[in-house]
């Protein structure tokens, strides 16, 4: 069945286009301004004229924000100055170790200065977000470069919160023995006995044992000597703590000692033990104890031994003792026996 609809609601049909219409006017096309002027208007002075208008409106435009932003930028340095003027004031009132000034001193200059940087960026108008956010992905490269600085960084507050050694205390440290001079973000420095001084990344510090020598009051030397086995320990004992236990620097109590460690191949092994007023002389007085004890023992008639060998010949020869008479020199002699007939 067929439908009919009303007049309106019929679609109107456009008439179909005869010969003696024109033709529609096709639309302008819009002129796009290039970037960069004309190789024929390079060379007009007129068109500098105007960059250099255009320049300076734009410039005109920003001297209030980068004006504010040099005054925010000059605001932050004083506070960075100051902040740490009066970190260093408190460190000093509480008398805490030096090596907690070198580590955040630093720490709280960049943090202040880098705030700083931020804040004079977002005063002269520039998207500090996505500054921030490229910032971060930079960071995150440069920390996966750089893992071996984080670390030492991280192994310095290790160091400064677990504390085994301050500045001033004599250590021994992969193979080292001198002095802590400087504890930082990323090394620990450590001056030897020949004023040389050593740099140890901190995350080699933690890494290796630490022998502090003057950590506490007390140090008890121990000086390794011998004696030859026909002489009398009692006599030796006597000796060494008459020559050394009066000697200047050691203390009377915890009295001296000397005591046998072992009996060894070519004579009896004995050590002295004597307590030091002031930790800071242990090498010191080890070289003045051997010197006094090696002066003290020859006073006393006293043998200390030398390595000795002694020579068995198959064939029921007696034992031949080799040893090294006094006019020989100090070079290696060769010492035959001889063959049974």
């Amino acid at each position: 069945m067929a439908v009919l609809l009303p007049l309106a609601a019929r679609p109107q049909i456009p008439p179909a286009p005869t010969g003696t219409e024109t033709p529609a006017t096709e639309e302008p096309e819009l002129e796009i301004e290039p970037l960069f002027p004309r190789t024929e208007e390079i060379f007009q002075g007129r068109t500098w004229i105007e960059f250099g208008r255009a320049l300076l409106d734009a410039l005109t435009e920003r001297i209030p924000s980068l004006f504010a932003a040099l005054v925010v930028l000059l605001l932050f340095f004083l506070g960075s100055w100051l902040a740490v003027r009066i970190l260093r004031g408190v460190l000093q009132r509480s008398k805490v170790d030096p090596a907690l000034g070198h580590l955040l001193i630093p720490l709280v200059r960049y943090t202040v200065i880098g705030l700083g940087v931020i804040m004079a960026l977002s005063q002269a108008g520039l998207n500090v977000g996505s500054l921030l956010a490229g910032v971060g992905v930079a960071g995150l490269a440069l920390g996966l470069a750089a893992q071996d600085t984080l670390s030492n960084i991280v192994a310095g507050f290790t160091i400064l919160s677990d504390r085994p050694f301050r500045i001033g205390d004599r250590v021994t440290i992969a193979g080292y023995y001198g002095q802590i001079v400087e504890t930082g973000i990323r090394s620990t420095r450590l001056r030897t006995l020949e004023h040389l001084d050593v740099v140890l990344p901190n995350k080699e510090v933690i890494d290796h044992d630490i022998l502090n020598h003057t950590l506490t009051e007390n140090l008890r030397l121990g000086v390794p000597l011998s004696i030859a086995y026909r002489e009398r320990v009692s006599e030796a004992r006597e000796v060494l703590l008459d020559a050394c236990g009066t000697m200047e620097g050691v203390k009377e109590i915890p009295e001296p000692e000397v005591v046998v460690t072992a009996l060894a191949d070519s004579g009896v092994e004995l050590e002295l033990r004597v307590w030091l007023e002031n930790p800071q002389d242990e090498r010191k007085m080890t070289f003045r104890c051997l010197e006094r004890a090696k002066e003290a023992l020859d006073e006393a008639g006293i043998e200390i031994p030398f390595p000795q060998r002694t020579l068995h010949v198959a064939g029921g020869t007696p034992a031949l003792p080799v040893r090294r008479s006094e006019d020989e020199d100090d070079g290696p002699r060769s010492t035959e026996g001889s063959r049974p007939t």
